[in-house]
This record gives structure tokens, sequence and C-alpha cells, in this order.
């Protein structure tokens, strides 16, 4: 499996364009709570010293000045010093586009806006900045990002999916609650467990696994959230969970970017990747023919921009269960491993997971793990990113680079003697 085709040069190849990363979360939840935080720092690392980053909340100066220091992000940056939730960064633009006009000025180059998330909003501060969209419709991309209408897509393809129903939730109606236990029963016959998902929600939002005792419960939790359709299913053994992305160009044109496997907790929640041995060459090539069909589709209708197509791999068959039409997490570190690569060689594997340790700071936090910290030129290192919330929850990320999968497994256990585990 030859390596990843560049992102970046996916996103543009000329060198009089200036992409602008504005990878803000928020857009993705509209009805958001406080469980949901913007991520936008993490195109920190994964631009080049030619793009321009724009923030909603502070620079950390002292986690940009390690970057620099080591030849990775770039000095050009505006950030908008917003507190940790409130208004999406494209609102701020369009609220007050001054201060990237400015810098799009002084680096006299045409802009490409390069969001997380594609609606109407971002199609908006595209256009206040006189950019090229790298992205979708609004319409095109809440179409694709949503599990049942993808399901859909995949039967009119004549793509094997999952077994299941879609069931709409209607609380008002007292018949409701035990339309969705006839459901589960019937797929608990078969399989046992039983998984309920919301067609919107992403990262573990409405997200549950049943064997019927406590459906009650869940049937509250779904109708308190924002979800008017979940889908039911049986809960297969799966073996593994391959993430197989892709980019349309805004040509049209069609780019593999490469295939990874998610880390998922109980069977269910992602979070991380990992790019190791990767799947067998069978499944490698049953999945990037399914997924050619699926995005040859999207493109055709219209579809701009990265979107990763999630699958299991089961006893029963190889599935596809969602279409993250939008950036991925692991676009964000596949660009910064390319960067790496530029600098210091091949990466043969890397792990990306979401990590926690006390609150601190970036300088506190290179303290504490300087024996294993990426320093440009270790093969065997960690590098974090996305710490906006590092002061404040402990929350960050971190990518661990290594020469082989034992070299991986030994740096997970040096990070957790250092006192930072999995988030």
């Amino acid at each position: 499996m030859a390596d990843l085709p560049s992102i970046r040069t996916a996103i543009s190849s000329n060198n009089d364009e200036l992409v602008i990363y504005a990878a803000d979360t928020f857009p993705q939840f509209p009805n958001r709570d406080a469980s949901v935080t913007s991520k936008c720092d993490r195109s920190l690392a994964s631009a080049t010293a030619d793009d321009l980053v724009v923030l909603r909340g502070e620079l950390d100066r002292d986690y940009h000045l390690w970057l620099r220091s080591h030849g990775l992000g770039s000095d050009h940056v505006v950030a908008y010093n917003k507190p940790p939730r409130g208004e999406t960064l494209s609102e701020l633009i369009v609220t007050t586009p001054e201060p990237v006009k400015k810098m799009i000025s002084k680096m006299g180059r045409k802009p490409v806006y390069v969001p997380w998330f594609s609606g109407q909003m971002e199609a908006k501060a595209a256009k206040i900045l006189g950019a090229d969209l790298f992205g979708a419709t609004e319409s095109d991309t809440l179409e694709h990002n949503d599990k049942a209408t993808f399901k859909e897509l995949c039967q009119k393809l004549n793509i094997p999916v999952v077994d299941g129903a879609a069931f709409e939730m209607q609380p008002k109606n007292r018949d409701n609650f035990q339309q969705m236990q006839n459901i589960v029963k019937r797929y608990r016959s078969t399989h046992g467990t039983v998984i309920i998902r919301g067609t919107l929600g992403e990262a573990g939002v409405s997200l549950y696994k049943t064997n019927g005792d406590d459906l009650v419960e869940l049937y509250q939790a779904i109708a308190g959230s924002n979800e008017k359709v979940v889908l039911i299913e049986p809960f297969l053994n799966v073996t593994s969970t391959p993430n197989d992305q892709w980019i349309v160009g805004r040509d049209g044109k069609i780019t593999h970017i490469g295939m990874i496997e998610q880390i998922c907790e109980q069977g269910m929640v992602h979070v991380g990747s990992l790019k190791g041995e990767g799947p067998s060459p069978q499944v490698f090539d049953a999945i990037k023919q399914t997924s050619l069909k699926i995005v040859t589709e999207m493109a055709e209708s219209g579809y701009r921009g990265v979107t990763g197509l999630d699958y299991i791999v089961t006893d029963e068959g190889i599935f596809p269960v969602e279409n993250n039409a939008r950036f991925n997490g692991s676009s964000y570190v596949s660009l910064i491993v390319q960067n790496i690569e530029k600098l210091v060689g091949p990466v043969p594997v890397w792990k990306f997971i979401k990590i926690k340790t006390t609150p601190c700071s970036f300088i506190e936090l290179s303290r504490r793990i300087d024996s294993i910290l990426y320093d440009g030129s270790k093969s065997t290192s960690v590098f974090p990113f996305n710490c906006e919330d590092l002061s404040r929850t402990g929350n960050f990320a971190v990518v661990l680079l290594a020469e082989d999968m034992e070299q991986l497994k030994i740096l997970e256990m040096s990070l957790k003697e250092l006192g930072v585990k999995r988030g």
C-alpha cells in the first residue's frame, strides 16, 4: 500500500493561492452543549509555512514557538481571542472580517477558505474574504453526513449494509416507545445486543448499546436530544474499524488519501486512529472499491471537500456505516505527519489519541514528557497538538511516532508512567 498522497496538495497545488485553515468544529453542532469544544488549533501544527491559520480563541505562544523551532506550522496566524464557547469561527469572520482581510492583503495571494465542516456560514465567510471555498454546500454537507441518508445511498449503489431500521422519534405519541421496543426485540432475537445511533450526532453523541433492559432510560435520553431519527441495528462482532479518506477537489477531481484503523471504546466511540500494518490486501481493495463508488456518486452530485468513510469488518461481511462528509480529526494528523516526514523522513507507524493530564501550560507539559517529546530527531517520540484546552481542562491530543508497533506500545506505556493517559 502506497504512502498517503498529500492532503495539502489536493487542497491546492497553486503557489499563487493562500490556504486559510479555519478548523472550527462548532458548525457541526448548531445545538451544541458544554461537551462540545472548539478545536481550531489543530491546524496550527497542520499548516505549512505559507498557509494562514485562523483561531477563534487565543494563540498559545509557547506552543507556537515550539512548533516553529522545529520548522513546523506557520507564522501567519489571526486569533480572535474569544472564550471557549460562543460564536463559530465563521460567524466571527463574517461579523469582523478585517483582521483576516488585512493578512490576506499582506500576503498577496488568492485565498482558499478551508473549514472543518462546510455550511452556510462557511460559504458566507469565504465570500466576504473573497476566497474560494474548499467545501460543499450546506445541503450537500448535511445530506452526506446523515447516517440514514448514507445508508440509502449505499443501498441505491447495491453496496451491502448492516440490517436495521430507521426509526422516527415521536415522544408525544404514546405508542412510539412500544414501537421502538418491538424493533429492538426483533434484532435482539438474533444478535443479543442492539446499537441505536442518531443520524446526525458524532463522537459518541446519541450512540447507545442495549440488551433491552435499559431501553426506557435510553428512549428518554434520545427524546431529550435533538435527534429526530435514529438507526436501530444489530451489534455485530467487529474485528476492525477502518476509516477510508478521500478528497473531491474544487475541480471535481477525486483523490484517495488513504486508509487507517480507528480506535473505538466499547466498540462504538472513536477515541483515536492508527496507521500501522493496515488491513489485509483483500480487505483494503474491497473497501477502496466500495468507497470509490460512493465518492464518485458524491462528486457527481456536486460534493466538494474531504470525506471519511467508516467501515466495520465483521464475521458477516464488510459494511460502510458512516460518511464523515467533512475534515476528519485524523485529516489534520495526516497533514502533521506529512509535514514531519518532509523534515525527518518516513514515519512508518503513527497513532493519534485523545489524551488527558493535570491542567497545565504547554511549557509544563513539555517538561513533564521531555524524555519522549518530539525534538526533530528522535525516531520514536510524542507530538502534542490540539492544546488549546490544556491549561483549562488538561485535555489535548498526541501523535505517537514510531518505527514499528512494538516501539509504539512502549511509547504509550511511557506516557502513562509520566501521568498522561487516555482522555
